[in-house]
């Protein structure tokens, strides 16, 4: 399929697409008349990238997922193991966002500010 159809039927701009293969995300063919043609799988790779930056996978990630389902179906105990090293990931970030935000909270309630040149800046863990 053209690019024009792969945008109609993934709701993509043709910048996005473009820029998914240009990160090695999907694959397009060139015609002989310089066209280029994307293969029908081309439609579940771009569900599964959406799918992926939806559960919060970044390019990197997702790249390194669409590697494994390429040459084979991903294991279930390696999906597993995937998916909860990013809810480690996130768990990690909202710590830290909840830390960030009791600091915020402490300054807002008359604490000494830490943008100021005498205020010492907390170290965040």
């Amino acid at each position: 399929m053209l690019i024009g159809e792969l945008v109609k039927q993934t709701n993509l701009s043709r910048d996005t697409i473009r820029f998914y293969e240009k990160m090695q995300l999907i694959h397009s063919i060139t015609r002989n008349n310089g066209y280029k043609d994307y293969p029908e799988q081309t439609l579940q790779q771009v569900q599964l990238i959406r799918t992926a930056k939806n559960l919060g996978f970044s390019l990197h990630e997702i790249k390194q997922i669409l590697a494994m389902t390429a040459q084979q179906e991903i294991p279930a105990d390696q999906v597993h193991t995937i998916f909860q090293e990013k809810l480690d990931v996130i768990d990690e970030k909202i710590a830290q966002l909840n830390q960030i935000k009791m600091m915020l909270s402490r300054f807002t309630q008359g604490e000494p500010c830490p943008l100021r040149k005498d205020c010492p800046i907390p170290e965040l863990n």
